[in-house]
């Protein structure tokens, strides 16, 4: 994770989510070095460093902002540039087992803690965001290690066994406990329109499907600003300074026999 207070990216007691983030800029910035012809002997020359010390550096990926900021100028590469690379090389979402869905669909709890820490929250902020003691949390985490979805570690560190990001099957064995999930968040945004952390719209009217396509495409890029956003702000900001968000959006034809169904 970047460690605002010392200024440094660095190796620490966090989810194996922000190591995976960490593994990928470096990738990336590797990348960036052979594209612009930039052996780690070259870089280490520019910056007045050993190539012993570079390599060291994209091996442990541990090192001051200063630094990293320093490579990217060097090679021409901007710190907002090096994000969107690792956005646009993201992995393309993956299904987990049919019975592993259907074992998270029997407990709402040990899905959400899953939601949370694919999320990129550590153990500590799960515990404090489900208000539950460190026992039962454990005991969560086991079963979780259990479905082959993480690896326990010492020290309050785990590992993702999985690829991520995850996708989750609409029709499947959690599509009850989805739909559940997104009908509660949505009532809980109306009933705090009024508060400015929120925002809640909704509308209906008559237009082309042409018209509609634009205007989810403009939604789809709205879904990724949101992840594009949350990434930098992991990046630059502690963790206590970050609040959990959620987006939830839809558009399609209105169906007056869906709205008008019972729950």
């Amino acid at each position: 994770m970047i460690d605002l207070a010392r200024g440094d990216i660095k190796q620490s007691s966090v989810s194996s989510a922000d190591d995976q983030q960490r593994e990928s800029l470096f990738t990336l910035l590797k990348r960036a070095l052979k594209a612009r012809g930039y052996t780690y002997a070259r870089l280490a020359a520019e910056m007045n460093l050993s190539e012993l010390s570079i390599k060291r550096l994209f091996k442990e990926k541990d090192c001051k902002m200063s630094r990293l900021f320093e490579i990217c100028a060097i090679i021409g590469l901007s710190i907002d540039e090096l994000i969107q690379m690792q956005q646009r090389f993201r992995q393309i979402p993956e299904f987990l087992p049919e019975s592993v869905e259907a074992a998270l669909a029997e407990d709402k709890h040990l899905f959400l803690i899953l939601i949370l820490l694919v999320s990129q929250l550590d153990i500590a902020s799960v515990q404090t965001l489900m208000a539950i003691d460190k026992a039962r949390l454990y005991l969560h985490l086991r079963a979780l290690e259990k479905l082959g979805l993480i690896e326990l570690e010492t020290g309050d560190r785990f590992r993702f066994c999985v690829p991520l990001p995850i996708r989750w099957r609409m029709g499947g064995a959690l599509s009850d406990l989805i739909k559940g999930v997104n009908r509660r968040y949505i009532a809980h945004c109306i009933d705090n329109e009024k508060d400015p952390e929120y925002a809640f719209t909704t509308a209906s009217r008559l237009m082309s499907k042409s018209s509609a396509l634009q205007i989810q495409n403009n939604l789809r890029r709205i879904r990724e600003e949101f992840d594009y956003l949350s990434s930098q702000d992991q990046l630059f900001f502690k963790a206590e300074e970050l609040q959990f968000y959620k987006l939830v959006f839809g558009m399609g034809p209105f169906s007056v026999d869906v709205i008008l169904a019972d729950d």
